[in-house]
């Protein structure tokens, strides 16, 4: 655990820094610096009410609006309408059963009286001589009055409007449902506006109930909640829909529910008669939409004007109505999250329906936010931990899944309890440190490929070098034993040309005789361990597996030891003496990885077969061979043709090494291998008839350097295969 801590405490500390952020966000308030994030809140509110609305909304209820539309204007007139029409309308409206009756509209002005207007213009004139009659007009030519007559007893409910600016107020206002009391005055989370348009006097008094009209959009213009009660001075006043609910209802008893937060009283919820309606602390309520406009039944103001039977409509016996409109010309429209031209009548419609219903009222709890943290925490601070443990793609995964979870279960408590949880913080810590994590693993597969394609560029053949960049995992730079074939290559007598050749001379000519070499070994498939003065040194099977490597090394050998005979003809050219490549080959275990630490990359192999293929190099001036391999590589080499060279006990070894020397096909197949391969049979059985057959191939083959080399250890007394080397 202290190592994996350790190793991915950049992480984890940056997880856990964006887990302390979005707290910080999430407990400051909605404050300017939340800004963007109140409007994400929005957005996720209104995906998640438009996710879960019903594909149709539900029919059954007993709100219904009748809409002052296009057709009512263009049949009825332009509106205000008279007072006289809106009599009709709401006598039609009795006679066919309704209710209760409310108006999303105030009659703050009184209407023209014809009789008044024309005593007024007669007396600027001077001509008075029918003004008794006229004054006898006066009130029968008045609508307010008439339709003050109209409303009273009627069960209606007048709409006003109340101001929190400096406007001056206008009408008169109904009874207040209840008072603030001075215990409460300056505690009360209740907003207090400062001026209204009420109704007329005449109106309010006759239809004695009123609703105030006002809702209260967010920051960004949308209609998501509304009050159902506002203070003005020390009086409370009702919404349009509670105070019909009321009257529908016939509720005797309204009651604020109110708890002590520190110095101030906030409302919990309001009771009418036995029924809680649940609130914010500002009164207000989330408006349960059920599906874009239309939600609500309409019928058209001018049916109900023209109907001749007030039996025409059997949907409105015992209903609540609401008059208003949803013409665009008399600008009560809205934005709501399910459309952006939302009828303000149906508002105040789905929140009677939805109180006369009793089922209750979408909300935020009190704890929303204390949940919200505890989401932020719990989430943030496991996947900060967790997150450094997988690879990009499986923390992709984790993501989307972990994402999934937390968008579904925001969506359960939606839809099963209507609580309204913000899920914008978590989702955004959760995204933030996911999106971290896999930059964080982009980035240091990124540094990883280019420290391979740096690291082994030039010590690899460009498509092996790929392989390394598009799988890194094949590396282990952390070291490991693994079996390999090692190449040692050297030039013999290079300190002489040295110590003749100028140093611009030297480095030109050791320059393309290593590029030509380094070339052969990268070309089959081994990487450049070193290059030591002139002597190159290749490792095959690392660190990309190659189950041929051990032929890789021989064919490279070959393919060097033309090019060294092709270097050599091209220096004697220019007149120069350069001297012949030796090389030696070993296969067996050795330790391979990145020694020297992290600051100096240097991928390379410690072990004894390596330091053994580097004695079959040098071994090379004793046997007078330029290609010495151990029998180890030669045991993997079933394609290859090889004579034997014998048995060497390499100087401080006590265990012999089976030597041989790569040849052509062709020469395995000439007289001089098959005269060699019996003499040296003989020779390894320690039978003296070896020495007149070695005698024999002197005599013919005397420039052979193997044939040299048994024929004089067999006259020097020495009738064996096993060499000992006194020297490296």
């Amino acid at each position: 655990m202290k190592q994996y801590l350790t190793n991915h405490r950049s992480r984890i500390t940056l997880g856990i820094a964006f887990t302390l952020l979005a707290l910080w966000l999430q407990m400051s308030g909605a404050d300017s610096n939340r800004t963007i994030i109140n409007r994400l809140n929005y957005l996720a509110y209104d995906l998640r009410l438009n996710l879960t609305l019903p594909d149709h909304p539900p029919t059954t209820g007993n709100v219904i609006i009748i809409d002052i539309d296009e057709d009512s204007l263009r049949a009825e007139g332009r509106w205000p309408w008279s007072r006289e029409k809106m009599g009709t309308l709401v006598t039609r409206l009795k006679e066919a059963g309704v209710h209760t009756i409310g108006f999303d509209v105030a009659f703050a002005e009184s209407e023209r009286n014809v009789a008044r207007e024309l005593i007024e213009a007669a007396s600027q004139t001077g001509d008075l001589e029918h003004r008794d009659y006229l004054e006898q007009l006066i009130p029968q030519m008045d609508r307010d009055l008439a339709f003050s007559r109209l409303l009273a007893g009627q069960n209606v409910v007048l709409g006003f409007l109340l101001h929190a600016g400096g406007e001056e107020s206008v009408g008169e206002l109904p009874s207040p449902w209840s008072v603030i009391s001075p215990e409460q005055r300056g505690k009360l989370t209740l907003p207090i506006m400062s001026s209204y348009t009420g109704n007329m006097a005449l109106l309010q008094k006759a239809a004695n109930h009123g609703g105030f009209l006002n809702t209260t959009m967010d920051a960004d213009g949308v209609l998501r909640s509304t009050p159902l009660i506002l203070g003005i001075d020390d009086a409370i006043y009702p919404s349009l829909s509670l105070a019909m609910a009321r009257r529908y209802t016939k509720s005797l008893r309204f009651k604020m529910d109110t708890a002590h937060a520190g110095e101030s009283e906030r409302i919990t919820g309001l009771w009418l008669d036995r029924t809680l309606i649940p609130t914010d602390q500002y009164g207000r309520v989330l408006i349960p939409y059920t599906g874009k406009r239309g939600g609500i039944p309409y019928i058209s103001a001018t049916r109900i004007v023209r109907a001749a039977n007030p039996d025409t409509f059997p949907q409105l016996q015992n209903s609540a109505v609401l008059i208003g409109s949803s013409a665009l010309g008399l600008s009560d429209l809205v934005s709501t999250p399910t459309g952006p031209t939302f009828p303000g009548v149906e508002v105040h419609a789905t929140v009677l329906q939805r109180i006369l219903s009793g089922k209750p009222f979408p909300r935020e709890p009190d704890w929303a936010n204390a949940a919200s943290a505890l989401a932020i925490a719990v989430s943030g601070l496991l996947l900060a931990f967790l997150c450094p443990a997988f690879g990009a793609l499986a923390i992709t995964v984790f993501a989307v899944l972990f994402i999934g979870l937390m968008i579904a279960g925001d969506v359960w408590l939606w839809s099963s309890a209507q609580l309204a949880l913000s899920p914008v913080m978590p989702l955004l810590t959760v995204m933030s440190i996911i999106s971290m994590n896999v930059l964080f693993g982009y980035f240091a597969e990124a540094r990883q490929k280019r420290q391979v394609r740096k690291a082994f560029s030039s010590y690899m053949a460009p498509a092996l070098v790929d392989q390394l960049v598009s799988n890194p995992d094949s590396l282990r730079l952390t070291g490991e034993s693994r079996e390999m074939s090692f190449l040692f290559s050297d030039i013999a007598g290079f300190t002489s040309f040295t110590e003749s050749a100028s140093p611009e001379l030297l480095v030109s000519v050791l320059n393309e005789y290593l590029e030509a070499m380094c070339h052969a070994v990268m070309e089959h498939g081994g990487t450049i361990d070193k290059i030591v003065g002139d002597a190159v040194v290749g490792i095959f099977n690392a660190p990309l597996d190659q189950p041929d490597h051990a032929e890789r090394a021989v064919k490279c050998a070959l393919a060097m030891d033309r090019i060294s005979s092709d270097f050599i003809a091209k220096m004697q050219a220019r007149g120069m003496a350069f001297g012949v490549t030796r090389i030696g080959i070993n296969t067996g275990r050795a330790i391979v990885g990145n020694f020297g630490g992290s600051e100096r990359f240097d991928y390379t192999a410690h072990g004894d077969a390596i330091n053994t293929a580097a004695r079959m190099e040098s071994v090379n001036k004793h046997l007078g061979t330029q290609i010495c391999i151990a029998g180890t590589t030669a045991a993997q080499c079933p394609n290859h043709f090889f004579r034997p060279i014998g048995a060497l006990v390499l100087k401080g070894k006590t265990e012999a090494i089976e030597a041989f020397e790569p040849i052509s096909e062709q020469a395995a197949a000439s007289p001089l291998m098959k005269r060699y391969r019996e003499a040296f049979e003989l020779l390894s059985r320690d039978d003296p008839a070896a020495s007149g057959m070695f005698e024999k191939l002197m005599a013919d083959f005397p420039r052979d350097p193997l044939v040299n080399l048994h024929y004089e250890r067999i006259t020097a007394g020495i009738l064996s295969t096993t060499i000992v080397l006194a020297e490296k």
